[in-house]
């Protein structure tokens, strides 16, 4: 067994070795990168996934720099430091990837630090053999970590599998009723939740397999963290562009639910839950979380989760009164001008703020302030005055049109 250095100058001939290496840690990372995808299979008629060059490039990169730390400082924790990179890598389960593929790039890290520390020291070097060792405990260490996580989170996906769940979701929702084999796994009061999912940036390539891989990783990772992150879950349907559960009443608050599956799908998630009686109840708990849901979508809470108290408000502008169609006539001209029904959206949800308003348009004040003249130039109605602001939030609550619509109206 070798020890540490004692000798002084070897410790500092160590550490300014060290010290080079780390230099060198993002030239190394890229080099990883690239020798993982030109020696693995799933490249060869496939495209690249971005992620490689950006999640794991990242964990790479936090792999190479704990092996070097930990060859001068065992006191080094290997499973809180590298927690954050194993985790974000393990989303890899989620997408098919193979553990043993995922081990191959991890190997292929600690490879290319070995040559890295043979072209410093030379393997004749004494110090050599002892950061090699140090190094090499801290990666098997890493590794077990990895395959733990990996496990863990096959799991999850295997407990996630929509195997029949559709057409039971679909029943309930109808009232029809459904035959269950474990009648004492039916939630006595079941809540619903509705995600509109929406496109990754690899989903709009031209390329049609990167299209439908994409959607497929996609649909995956969303798939997974829903099964690891909703207590109670009790039936699921994940589809590229939407998404049902049926689930026991929710343990504890859902509100970061919509951000994480964000982060972890790279597409943005809005998220609509209600509760409901009974199984029997499900039909109507269906049909007011699919109105909560496009009301948060059309009020501006997309990427949130939402209840009906959330959007009780805009639900109630929205929906069909004697009143309703005099309101909209009133309002009829803005019709025609979906870029100014949006720019009255998001001055509502900014609370009449004109500076917020431009921030979430990225226009300067002055043209929010024109579009809003302009809404009074063509409807009469002035958003200074309060009953005419509740007639134009009662007209843009009910308005269908698509609020990121293009025109070539002036401003």
């Amino acid at each position: 067994m070798r020890t540490a250095p004692t000798d002084e100058a070897t410790k500092d001939d160590l550490q300014g070795t060290i010290a080079r290496i780390r230099r060198s840690v993002p030239r190394m990372a890229r080099a990883i990168i690239d020798r993982y995808i030109a020696t693995s299979p799933l490249y060869t008629q496939t495209a690249v996934p971005k992620h490689l060059h950006r999640e794991s490039a990242h964990t790479v990169r936090s792999l190479l720099e704990v092996c070097l730390r930990s060859i001068t400082d065992e006191s080094i924790d290997v499973a809180d430091t590298m927690r954050e990179n194993i985790e974000r890598g393990t989303e890899r389960v989620a997408e098919g990837l193979p553990l043993r593929e995922y081990m191959r790039c991890w190997q292929i890290g600690f490879d290319v630090l070995v040559e890295e520390l043979e072209r410093e020291l030379g393997t004749d070097h004494g110090l050599f053999w002892f950061a090699y060792r140090r190094a090499h405990i801290t990666f098997d260490r890493m590794l077990r970590e990895v395959v733990s996580a990996y496990e863990i989170h096959a799991h999850d996906l295997i407990a996630a599998q929509d195997q029949n769940h559709a057409p039971a979701i679909d029943a309930l929702l109808r009232g029809d009723g459904w035959v269950f084999d474990d009648p004492d796994s039916i939630p006595a009061e079941p809540s619903i939740m509705l995600l509109r999912i929406g496109e990754t940036p690899a989903e709009g390539s031209g390329d049609r397999n990167a299209r439908s891989l994409a959607a497929t990783r996609k649909v995956r990772a969303i798939r997974a963290h829903l099964a690891r992150a909703v207590p109670g879950l009790w039936l699921i349907d994940v589809r590229p562009r939407h998404a049902r559960i049926v689930m026991h009443p929710p343990i504890g608050a859902l509100d970061p639910l919509a951000v994480d599956l964000a982060r972890i799908s790279g597409a943005p998630v809005t998220i609509a839950i209600e509760d409901a009686t009974s199984i029997e109840d499900l039909p109507r708990a269906g049909t007011t979380a699919a109105e909560v849901l496009d009301i948060a979508i059309r009020s501006g809470r997309i990427g949130t989760v939402s209840r009906m108290s959330d959007v009780a408000l805009a639900h109630h502008f929205a929906h069909t009164s004697a009143s309703l169609p005099v309101l909209l006539e009133r309002c009829a001209p803005l019709q025609s001008r979906p870029d100014l029904v949006h720019t009255l959206r998001v001055y509502l949800a900014s609370n009449l703020d004109r500076r917020a308003t431009a921030d979430t348009l990225v226009v300067h004040p002055n043209t929010v302030d024109n579009r809003l003249n302009r809404v009074r130039e063509l409807t009469g109605l002035d958003v200074h005055i309060t009953t005419e602001l509740l007639t134009l939030a009662v007209a843009v609550s009910a308005a269908t049109d698509d609020p990121d619509a293009e025109t070539d109206h002036p401003q």
